[in-house]
């Protein structure tokens, strides 16, 4: 089984990821890794890192390619034989269209509709030496790309968890989810 995670960027799909890689021993991977290969050895496809709108699309051939070798690598007689895959560009056009390739998996799609720059600040690395102006920009954009997400989320029948009115119990709804313990 793959589990895939999407959503923007400080949302909590890292926290979820490394939930499921310490409680359920699944291994995993970041669609950063991905994105940095891509960007690095490939540049004229436009994959790169950063909060541009098209780096899903650009990127998502790349994904689904990635997420059907990581599918045909797993052991089908082993039900307890699965990956973790989460990032930015893991959208429910990816899910849907690996699903439709016939790849068990099961997503679920973070969003946080609330983000402050308050919560920005909580992870100073991420934005480090960013002025004031720069922690609203990305704050909002979050923001934005949440509600996008949810939406979209709505629209195609996949599993949004807004972690914007309860970080630590939407994220024990998405682990249940992902585990379909809902």
């Amino acid at each position: 089984m793959i589990y895939l995670i999407g959503g923007p960027p400080r949302v909590g799909k890292s926290t979820l990821a490394w939930m499921l890689l310490e409680r359920e021993g699944l291994p995993g991977c970041p669609t950063d890794a991905l994105v940095s290969m891509l960007q690095r050895a490939a540049p004229e496809h436009g994959v790169r890192h950063g909060t541009h709108p098209d780096k899903a699309v650009f990127a998502q051939p790349f994904l689904i390619e990635f997420i059907r070798a990581v599918a045909e690598a797993l052991d089908d007689s082993d039900p307890h034989d699965g990956y973790v895959i989460e990032g930015d560009i893991v959208t429910p056009v990816a899910a849907t269209t690996a699903a439709e390739l016939g790849i068990p998996l099961a997503s679920v799609f973070l969003g946080n509709t609330k983000l402050t720059t308050e919560d920005l600040r909580a992870a100073p690395d991420w934005l480090e030496a960013a002025d004031d102006a720069t922690y609203r920009e990305i704050a909002a954009w979050v923001r934005d790309r949440s509600a996008v997400l949810r939406d979209a989320c709505a629209a195609s029948g996949h599993v949004y968890v807004e972690l914007g009115t309860g970080h630590t119990q939407g994220i024990e709804r998405a682990y249940a989810a992902l585990l379909g313990r809902t």
